[in-house]
């Protein structure tokens, strides 16, 4: 499970999260923007998103590599200048459990993300859903 958002301005932007067959994650529609000015909001397209799974998809060659999805949905002239001005968060979850992960520009590639492992937050396999998108939600619009 993977589920990766934006925050910008009090509006989340929820892509569903594909895997490639290569194995990399790739947002693809639909698109949840929705204005969040609770915790209860945006906990709620998180559980909308993860509700509708994370498809396997083939994997774009070089020549046919879609446009970024967020392009279409963030409103701006460039994607770039939303994700300067947006907070990027990521839920996952594997055998050893759940992981909540800010993530920031990267310093070696300037226009690549990188997740912030230092303030990561780790939850049980057992733990309830709702608990770790009410803690995902909590820590984004905290920031």
């Amino acid at each position: 499970m993977y589920c990766l958002f934006y925050v910008r301005k009090g509006v989340a932007f929820v892509p569903t999260m594909a895997k490639t067959k290569a194995g990399y994650w790739l947002g693809v529609e639909p698109v949840d923007v929705q204005t969040v000015d609770t915790v209860s909001a945006l906990q709620k397209l998180l559980l909308a998103a993860i509700a509708r799974g994370n498809p396997i998809v083939p994997t774009p060659t070089r020549a046919n590599f879609p446009r970024q999805v967020m392009e279409r949905h963030c409103g701006m002239k460039s994607l770039s200048a939303f994700e300067r001005t947006s907070t990027c968060w990521s839920v996952s979850k594997d055998g050893s459990g759940f992981r909540i992960n800010e993530w920031r520009r990267g310093e070696r590639y300037r226009a690549g993300w990188e997740e912030a492992h230092e303030g990561e937050i780790r939850l049980p396999a057992d733990a309830p859903l709702e608990e770790v998108t009410q803690r995902a939600a909590e820590l984004a619009l905290s920031n």
